[in-house]
């Protein structure tokens, strides 16, 4: 069954790929992971099935479900927006390479693909998150 919506301006959106990286709760907050979207390029972050993206992808959420779900930070135009008061957006700092150790256990918790696993596991502890580093047009 389709998402609940309401009219969204794409326009908003600003390409930063924050949305498109699986997110963990730990300690009953969410925090966004090191592990993009299998179908997120990491050298544009942009959605390569973009159009069939909630058909394809059953783990892709609508911008009402992502905020419900507190999936996008603070600094995205979608939540100043749309967000409802209090909402409590996805962060950015958990110290992943302090607990690198829970690196498999994690990437199993959000399933990601063998290919999107190695990818990061092969950045090591100390990259940066690979949205930080698309330089854009």
């Amino acid at each position: 069954m389709p998402e609940e919506s309401y009219p969204v301006d794409e326009n908003l959106c600003r390409n930063c790929g924050k949305c498109c990286y699986n997110k963990l709760i730990i300690g009953g907050v969410v925090f966004i992971t090191p592990f993009p979207c299998q179908f997120l390029d990491p050298q544009t972050n942009l959605c390569r099935i973009y159009e069939r993206r909630h058909e394809l992808n059953r783990g892709c959420l609508s911008v009402p479900a992502g905020l419900r779900l507190s999936a996008f930070p603070a600094d995205c135009p979608y939540v100043a927006a749309y967000a409802a008061p209090g909402y409590r957006p996805a962060r950015e700092d958990y110290n992943w390479s302090a607990d690198w150790k829970r690196f498999d256990a994690w990437a199993r918790e959000v399933e990601v693909t063998p290919e999107v696993r190695e990818l990061v596991r092969a950045r090591g502890p100390a990259a940066p998150p690979m949205y930080t580093e698309v330089k854009k047009h």
